[in-house]
């Protein structure tokens, strides 16, 4: 859904406050795997920070690096948040470690390590069952609007389920709105275990209402009676959710060249 209050529509619909980790855009020569990192940054060193990073992507230019990185700012919650995607594409990509890699160790520790206070990271897999957009969009969104949830035990296949039938009906019904999904692994304690992503062009799409209304969809296509019974189903295998807005930062991403 492109949070075109769709998302907004649909969290309430779904009995949830507004619904955080990071999201990227799916470019269309990107792969399903990424890794991801989060960096928290403390006011004091955010300019530094970031003068840092610009350094180092200098670097991966210098020596070619080969995956593409998608940098984002937390532009709610914890601003002080960076969030930083690899793009390797498959499982196997993540066992390949790029000669630039190496060259630019050193640049990052020196320039980009002394200005963070922590880093995190883990592994992000695209579910394009789970997922509805409307177009092949190659850019980088201006915002994306990051809802995560942790499930309760043994939830995942009921939330899946129920997340491919909100998909399978947006489809057939061609319905405007559009988010995608991620599973996510090895993130820690605490860590989200999906993560839905609506890309968004401003602020003011953000806030706009899509027609018609999910909850109208879904009851077109299911009925009222069974439509109810997926939401319930989503709701049920939810732990804990949070939300958050992010911000596309081109300066601080790195696009290979060609």
């Amino acid at each position: 859904m492109n949070k075109n209050n769709a998302a907004c529509r649909w969290l309430l619909m779904l009995g949830l406050a507004l619904t955080a980790a990071a999201g990227a855009a799916q470019a269309a020569d990107s792969g399903t795997v990424s890794r991801m990192w989060m960096a928290d940054v403390t006011p004091a060193q955010d300019q530094a920070f970031r003068e840092g990073m610009k350094t180092y992507v200098q670097c991966l230019h210098q020596h070619s690096f080969k995956q593409t990185v998608w940098a984002w700012s937390a532009a709610t919650g914890d601003v002080g948040r960076y969030a930083f995607e690899v793009d390797a594409k498959t499982w196997a990509g993540l066992d390949i470690t790029d000669p630039a890699d190496k060259d630019c160790d050193p640049v990052f520790n020196a320039s980009v390590m002394p200005h963070t206070a922590t880093w995190t990271s883990w592994v992000t897999e695209r579910m394009p069952k789970l997922s509805h957009l409307t177009s092949d969009r190659k850019d980088v969104p201006a915002l994306a609007y990051v809802y995560s949830v942790r499930i309760k035990p043994g939830h995942g296949p009921a939330l899946m389920e129920a997340l491919e039938k909100y998909a399978d009906a947006a489809r057939d019904s061609k319905w405007p709105g559009q988010w995608f999904v991620r599973q996510n692994s090895g993130g820690g304690h605490g860590a989200s275990d999906f993560t839905l992503i609506w890309p968004n062009a401003s602020w003011a799409e953000i806030g706009a209402d899509s027609n018609p209304t999910l909850k109208a969809m879904m009851e077109k296509a299911y009925g009222k009676q069974q439509a109810a019974a997926i939401r319930k189903q989503f709701m049920d295998a939810i732990a804990e959710q949070w939300d958050g807005v992010w911000r596309a930062s081109k300066e601080l991403s790195y696009f290979p060249a060609g």
